[in-house]
């Protein structure tokens, strides 16, 4: 079973070395067929921008989420013919709303992966609890890193935006599959809580994990809006085990002045705090 890494400040930042890599959290938004397409929530509008965001940064990592078939093109041409996106439908049959995983396969091996839904029989593809608004999935992936041999674990979700007691049961789903992993994790997702000021946050951080951004980082569901104080920040990257973040930002970005998504991403960048494996 896992060490615990209990919750406390980030880790200070430290300079880069041959094992850093980034890792992003995306929420794309999905096509919306009842906007125009200048609307700017219109996947016509939004594309070039999600696309220009992916294109600069290109995350070794990247959880994406409300993904659907028709947004896949768009993903895979910003990311590159190396990065493998991990995940399905969340329905029974297969189709609807995905969350994926993003893998770089140039800087990561991809030793196992598999998708598990957030209810009491998480091998049922379209489960969920009574009471849940949506079948709510994980993408997990064991990975070893190309460049130091580092085992990580890497875990994308997106949980319900209420009620808040349905997002602590599926939170502690996404515990117990952490819980089994001894080596360095990442959990990336849209976590429809607020960080600092939920109890979701808070059982997050009982749980061991830590946060890569700082206290006074900025929120990332603006909803087309320019971001204000009170703005949520809903998406985290948390991590658990021996891993320094040496940077990490919320991407308050506009491509040409179109916003890619009702959300801002996250990105990190990390390294393994312990040298090479072995």
């Amino acid at each position: 079973m896992a060490d615990h890494v209990r919750p406390g400040p980030a880790d200070p930042r430290g300079p880069r070395g041959r094992g850093a890599f980034t890792a992003m959290t995306f929420n794309i938004r999905r096509p919306m067929a009842k906007y125009r397409r200048r609307a700017a929530d219109a996947w016509f509008t939004r594309a070039p921008a999600v696309q220009a965001v992916l294109r600069a940064h290109r995350p070794e990592l990247a959880a994406l989420q409300e993904v659907h078939p028709e947004q896949l093109h768009h993903l895979q041409e910003a990311l590159g013919p190396d990065h493998v996106l991990l995940g399905g439908g969340r329905h029974a049959d297969g189709r609807g709303e995905r969350c994926l995983l993003a893998v770089d396969t140039a800087r990561f091996g991809i030793e196992r992966w598999q998708q598990r839904w957030l209810s009491p029989q998480p091998e049922v593809p379209g489960s969920k609890w009574p009471g849940d608004l949506f079948p709510r999935t994980l993408v997990r992936a064991e990975l070893t890193d190309r460049r130091t041999g580092v085992a990580w674990q890497a875990v994308a979700t997106h949980l319900d935006p209420w009620p808040e007691h349905g997002r602590l049961r599926q939170l502690a789903a996404l515990q117990r599959v952490l819980l089994g992993w001894d080596g360095p994790q990442l959990l990336l997702g849209d976590m429809n809580a607020a960080a600092g000021r939920s109890r979701t946050w808070d059982a997050a951080l009982a749980g061991g994990l830590r946060d890569t951004l700082p206290v006074d980082a900025a929120g990332t569901f603006h909803n087309y809006r320019e971001p204000r104080a009170r703005t949520p920040r809903l998406d985290w990257i948390l991590y658990g085990g021996r891993v320094r973040v040496l940077d990490s930002r919320v991407l308050a970005e506009r491509p040409r002045g179109i916003w890619a998504s009702d959300h801002f991403p996250v990105l990190a960048e990390l390294e393994h705090d312990g040298g090479p494996a072995g």
